[in-house]
């Protein structure tokens, strides 16, 4: 029995992926059980702090939009004094301030007399305006003003109004700061509800000038509270210290007649309950809370928004249990069918494409125990289009193109032979290129350009290599009268003329001689021949008989010369022929003036 189950491959197979699904089902839900009420917990708990987090991020956006007014006033501080004096001035700094903060409502300025001028409501295309009609306490005007240039329209007229008797500017006075009001019902709606931020402006004496105001309604928070449920059936309320519910996504808590509910003063109702709770300022509850109200259990969470350094208003959420644990409830159940239909459906299934699985493998298997025997072509039947099938098909392909790769592989090496067999013949031909360009470049660094003889620096490196080996005569030639040549006839015929020299000099010398220039019109002879005065003669006479022809003018040059001997070991050969060259220049010059050394 035991030796049936080690030599079986799929019973293993099949008795281990079973046993692996069924432990790992199994503990999935002995997991998913024991943790189900505290997931629960945890879910609910991340689902309110998610909405707490989504209000407290809108009232502070809310809230500082209102101080980034004032802060743009500290900019502009000393600008300010003026633009309240002129109404023109106000009311368009009133405007441009409202263009560039979409979020407030109202922006405006109350004098010392009570007068108001306020821009608000920004419609599709018009403001409207507020401006007291005697420029203090008294008739309140209201306007329509178009973006464009057409006239404004008038809306209302309030018969009293007073802004020193308001209480967000009452507020103002007691600080320098801004400072938030309370919430109260607008002049013109009273069933609007708003809070004002406001802040009292002194001229440089410290003289009271006025009190700016900032509004925003709660229309708004409304809105984002009613976005920030996280149940159909959920609360989600704004509620300052006094208990007064300044914005709900419950319409039952709607101010009425202009008056905030208070829930201190309906302690029969859920929030009356919990507002004990509630109205502990100094700590929030990082986690859920539970109540019982009217036989029902109810899920709450409250966290504190700081309105001011020692104003805060509380966030306060709370739901019925039953909505957001039903859910759950029925997932559980559904999760136990799902989990066991998956480990029957398994098991089955990988029983059996266990078995087409090794099949493919078997076949594999002996095609290649072929192979390696130098059956190349074998072939396993493709049965599948899975990896198995994909596997099968390779093989296939491989066996198939074995034969065909070896034999390629056999007619590239002989292709890279043939290829390595050019490229030789290319090295050597490109070497016999590189030697005939370096022969070049040789040439070129020893000969002098203008001259075509050996330059300065070849001429005495191949003097002092012969005159170190052998016996011979250094000579050193100057045309005379050079310079009165190249002043007179310019540079053009002195270069005429140097070259005119030295072919004169070349059919002079022997194949063995060697001449350079040395000098502007000065060049060096080597000569190993026994008869140097010959040699020199030669030269004046063969310069006196071949003049130089230049635009039909005819040119004599001469030379004088100066010759020394040269053997192995000998000094200062160039010095020693130099001074007979210039006792050449003393005697008349057209002459050759040797120094024949005999100490040899």
């Amino acid at each position: 029995m035991l030796s049936f189950f080690s030599n079986n491959l799929v019973l293993r197979i099949q008795l281990t992926i079973s046993l692996f699904i069924i432990l790992t089902a199994l503990s999935v839900s002995l997991l998913w059980c024991h943790s189900y009420e505290q997931d629960h917990r945890l879910t609910v708990e991340k689902l309110y702090h998610h909405s707490s987090e989504t209000i407290y991020n809108k009232l502070d956006l809310f809230f500082s939009k209102a101080h980034e007014v004032y802060l743009h006033q500290e900019v502009i501080q000393n600008q300010l004094t003026e633009i309240v004096k002129d109404r023109e001035q106000l009311l368009a700094y009133l405007t441009n301030a409202l263009n560039h903060h979409e979020s407030i409502d109202y922006f405006y300025f109350a004098n010392t007399q009570g007068g108001l001028l306020s821009v608000g409501q920004k419609l599709k295309h018009h403001f409207v305006r507020f401006e007291s009609e005697n420029e203090g306490a008294g008739p309140l005007l209201s306007y329509r003003t178009s973006y464009s240039d057409k006239p404004d329209a008038f809306i209302k007229r309030i018969k009293h109004f007073d802004a020193r008797q308001r209480g967000w500017y009452q507020d103002a006075l007691n600080t320098n700061l801004p400072i938030w009001s309370d919430v109260y019902p607008g002049v013109v709606n009273n069933e609007l509800l708003g809070i004002t931020l406001s802040k009292s402006i002194h001229d440089q004496s410290g003289e009271l000038i006025g009190v700016w105001g900032v509004d925003l309604t709660l229309a708004s928070i409304e809105e984002a509270l009613l976005n920030a449920k996280p149940s159909k059936n959920s609360t989600v309320a704004l509620i300052d210290a006094n208990g007064d519910i300044l914005a709900s996504s419950d319409n039952t808590h709607a101010a009425k007649d202009g008056k905030l509910m208070n829930v201190a003063s309906e302690p029969t109702s859920l929030l009356g309950q919990l507002w004990p709770t509630l109205n502990q300022a100094d700590q929030d509850h990082s986690s859920i809370q539970t109540i019982n109200f009217m036989g029902e259990t109810w899920f709450n969470f409250h966290t504190h928004f700081p309105l001011s350094k020692n104003r805060t208003v509380t966030i306060v959420i709370y739901s019925p249990e039953s909505e957001l644990t039903q859910d759950l409830i029925h997932t559980k159940h559904y999760a136990f069918i799902i989990a066991a239909l998956i480990v029957w459906i398994a098991v089955y299934y990988g029983t059996r494409r266990t078995e087409r699985l090794l099949t493919p493998i078997r076949q594999l298997t002996k095609a290649t125990v072929e192979i390696s025997l130098g059956n190349w072509l074998q072939q396993i039947p493709v049965t599948h289009h899975d990896e198995v099938g994909k596997l099968a098909a390779s093989f296939n392909k491989m066996a198939i193109h074995l034969e065909s790769t070896i034999t390629q592989l056999d007619k590239q090496k002989q292709e890279t032979q043939h290829l390595n067999q050019r490229l030789e013949e290319r090295v050597r031909e490109r070497t016999r290129e590189l030697i005939a360009v370096n022969q070049q470049l040789r040439e070129l660094a020893n000969t002098d350009p203008l001259t075509g003889i050996a330059n300065q620096r070849f001429f005495w490196e191949t003097f002092s290599h012969h005159s170190e080996k052998k016996n011979g005569w250094l000579l050193i030639l100057d045309i005379d009268d050079f310079k009165k040549l190249n002043d007179t006839f310019g540079h053009v015929t002195g270069d005429l003329a140097l070259k005119h020299f030295t072919r004169v000099c070349e059919t002079c010398l022997s194949t063995s001689d060697i001449i350079g220039r040395i000098g502007g019109e000065e060049f060096a002879i080597w000569s190993e021949s026994d008869e140097v005065e010959t040699l020199t003669k030669r030269i004046l006479l063969k310069l006196k008989h071949s003049p130089l022809y230049v635009d039909g003018c005819q040119l004599k040059l001469s030379a004088s010369i100066g010759g020394t001997n040269s053997y192995p070991g000998k000094m200062n050969c160039y010095a020693i022929a130099d001074n007979m060259l210039y006792k050449a220049k003393l005697a008349g010059k057209k002459q050759a003036v040797i120094d024949n050394d005999t100490n040899k």
